[in-house]
C-alpha cells in the first residue's frame, strides 16, 4: 500500500466514525451534573452523573477527529450544491446505504462527479487532520 493509500482509507474510516462521534460528543451535555440525594447518594448505576460525564466525553484524539469532520461538513455546506454534495456523503458514509455510484444517481449527478465530489470531502477532512 501506497501513502496515499494509506491517508486516504484512514480518512475514510474517520468518516464513517462521525455519527458515533457526534452522539458521544453530544450525549456529555445531556449529561445532569446536579447532586442526588437520597438512599443511595446519587451513585447508583455506574457512578456519580458527573464521573459519568468525565468518563463518557471524548478523549483528544476523538475530538481532533470530529472537529475535522465538523469543519469539513461546514465548508462543503458552503460550496455550490453542498447540500447535495452532503446527501452524497450521508448516503455513502454515514447511512451506508448506497455505493458512491449509488448515491450519484439518487443525488443526481454523474459518477464523474460524485467521484470528485467524494475526493474533496475526503481530501478535506485529511487537510484538517493536517495528513496529506
Amino acid at each position: 500500500m501506497n501513502k496515499r493509500e494509506d491517508w486516504w482509507e484512514y480518512t475514510k474510516r474517520i468518516i464513517r466514525s462521525y455519527p458515533a462521534l457526534r452522539r458521544k460528543a453530544e450525549s456529555v451535555g445531556d449529561t445532569p451534573c446536579t447532586p442526588a440525594y437520597g438512599a443511595s447518594g446519587g451513585h447508583s448505576g455506574g457512578g456519580s452523573p458527573v464521573e459519568r460525564a468525565v468518563v463518557d466525553r471524548l478523549t483528544d484524539k476523538e475530538q481532533r477527529r470530529y472537529d475535522a469532520v465538523r469543519a469539513a461538513i461546514s465548508e462543503t455546506e458552503v460550496m455550490k450544491h453542498g447540500r447535495q454534495r452532503m446527501e452524497l456523503i450521508d448516503r455513502v458514509y454515514w447511512k451506508r446505504s448506497h455505493t458512491l455510484y449509488g448515491a450519484a444517481m439518487c443525488v443526481p449527478v454523474s459518477e464523474a462527479t460524485a467521484k470528485r465530489w467524494n475526493g474533496t470531502f475526503v481530501r478535506l477532512v485529511a487537510e484538517k487532520l493536517n495528513l496529506p
